[in-house]
């Protein structure tokens, strides 16, 4: 049978302090964020949480001194401990503020400190987990690819998630990259009667050709004849919602940047608009009768665009 006093190296007779201490140490030495790859580590670990959640409180440990191991709840540990470290929680690592054990562990950082760093989010929800005895389930984080429409006006999906539960989630309108969403409880279960952690998706969004994100604004090109240019005109232009007809000034330039309100990212009052950049565009291969005929133009209007504007 599993001896929780000796995989912490504490006697049957040690306060709760002192098995609070022992297991505070033992997780600094063999976290697995700490000790990458190392097998023996993590399964140290491992054996170092199991004996803290059957003795690491006053109510634990009287139940297990009177024999009552509950095997069940070894079960429940091992399938915590296998989802806290299963490949969707290793994204967690990858940023530099998404991860849960995200931290610069220090040679001079205490022990409190460390401890706090490696379980901090638990915080005062981890006290209250404890104190009905077990330990609060880990953070999850997950990466989901959106259209780039849904995104920009909000939309409403449900996925499954690797463990095959589904989810409803709604995406807001106007949401921009790497914004993450939180879904309370819904992270890997809790230890004995402590809740659930949270789940976090962090927003990718696919590119649309045709079409940038700059905040709530949203930036396209539209290509428009030397005619267009000069005299003015309607042209279409695409948008989110649909094609919409532009309105182009005469004397009109490649690069003119012009605004169409309302049609950019988000929704109501606070959406932001699509700015459409002008591209005048000339054939590549003019025929020669529109040669012959801008000839006498182009001799009578003539003008340096390097200098005139």
């Amino acid at each position: 049978m599993f001896d929780p006093y000796a995989a912490l190296g504490v006697s049957k007779t040690a306060t709760q302090d002192e098995i609070k201490k022992a297991y505070r140490a033992l997780a600094k030495k063999h976290h697995p964020d700490l000790n990458p790859g190392n097998k023996e580590a993590e399964k140290k670990f491992k054996e170092a949480s199991h004996a803290f959640d059957l003795i690491g409180t006053p109510e634990a440990k009287a139940k297990f001194d009177r024999g009552e191991t509950q095997e069940h709840e070894q079960a429940r540990y091992e399938e915590a401990f296998k989802q806290r470290r299963g490949p969707f929680y290793y994204n967690t690592q990858e940023g530099s503020d998404g991860g849960r054990y995200t931290y610069s562990f220090q040679d001079d950082m205490g022990d409190e400190d460390l401890f706090e760093a490696l379980f901090g989010s638990r915080g005062k929800r981890g006290q209250r987990g404890q104190a009905r005895g077990g330990f609060p389930g880990e953070d999850q984080l997950f990466q989901i690819e959106v259209e780039f429409e849904e995104a920009a006006l909000g939309a409403e999906r449900i996925i499954t998630l690797p463990n095959g539960k589904k989810l409803q989630v709604k995406i807001p309108a106007g949401i921009e990259e790497g914004k993450k969403l939180r879904f309370t409880g819904q992270g890997s279960p809790g230890m004995g009667n402590a809740p659930a952690g949270d789940l976090y998706l962090e927003i990718k969004i696919k590119p649309k050709e045709g079409f940038k994100r700059s905040g709530k604004d949203i930036e396209t090109e539209v290509a428009i004849s030397l005619f267009e240019a000069l005299v003015g005109g309607e042209v279409p232009v695409k948008t989110l919602d649909g094609t919409v007809m532009l309105k182009v000034p005469s004397g009109s330039s490649s690069g003119t940047k012009m605004r169409v309100k309302g049609k950019g990212a988000g929704s109501g009052e606070s959406r932001g608009n699509l700015l459409v950049a002008l591209k005048v565009v000339v054939p590549k291969h003019p025929s020669p009768e529109l040669v012959e005929a801008i000839k006498p133009l182009a001799e009578k209007f003539a003008y340096d665009p390097r200098t005139s504007v």
